[in-house]
């Protein structure tokens, strides 16, 4: 039978344990900021933590789950602040094309921060949680653009998956050459696809 304090106690590990992870997220993302994705262990981690490795493991499964951790707070974050800002727009086309310019504006500082080889292997990573959040800011634009006939009634989701393929496939193209710029191009056509 459970009491008062062993849900307390309970409770205070759950704190405990979060507050763990989220110190090891932080010193993770530090040290990709500073050394790059590739080039960051999770030794050096639990060196500058003076925690052991194995800790870690008790919260993460490696690199790659601490990483995803990491994009999908920011990007969960950043898709509040952004639907507040482009809330005040007077109609849903611009701002669908706030938040993709947004986007691409992030991406591209991310781009010209990191190698070419690094930003791929960090796009595998990163881009689901990208996806899901900033994916569901723009279906939920659509759908208040087609609910209004701003935009051809259809699918949201497909609509929003479409402009998320558009837009990574053409980050790879930024990505190859960081002086390619079709942006205004490239709103265009996504306006002409969900018109």
């Amino acid at each position: 039978m459970e009491t008062a304090d062993t849900i307390s106690f309970r409770e205070a590990r759950e704190v405990h344990v979060s507050t763990t992870q989220q110190q090891i997220a932080e010193v993770f993302g530090r040290h990709v900021r500073r050394y790059g994705y590739d080039k960051t262990t999770l030794d050096e981690v639990a060196s500058e933590m003076k925690i052991s490795k194995k800790t870690i493991y008790v919260h993460f499964g490696g690199k790659r789950e601490i990483y995803e951790y990491i994009v999908e707070r920011e990007a969960a974050r950043e898709k509040m602040r952004l639907g507040a800002t482009v809330a005040t727009l007077p109609t849903d086309s611009a701002r669908v094309e706030a938040v993709l310019r947004f986007l691409l504006g992030q991406a591209r500082a991310h781009i010209d921060e990191t190698s070419e080889d690094e930003w791929l292997h960090e796009y595998e990573i990163a881009a689901d949680a990208y996806r899901v959040a900033h994916g569901e800011l723009i279906r939920e634009i659509i759908e208040s653009g087609m609910a209004a006939g701003e935009f051809a009634a259809g699918d949201a989701s497909l609509a929003e998956k479409m402009i998320a393929a558009m837009i990574l496939e053409y980050l790879v193209l930024v990505n190859a050459d960081p002086t390619y710029n079709r942006d205004d191009e490239l709103m265009q056509r996504i306006r002409r696809f969900i018109g």
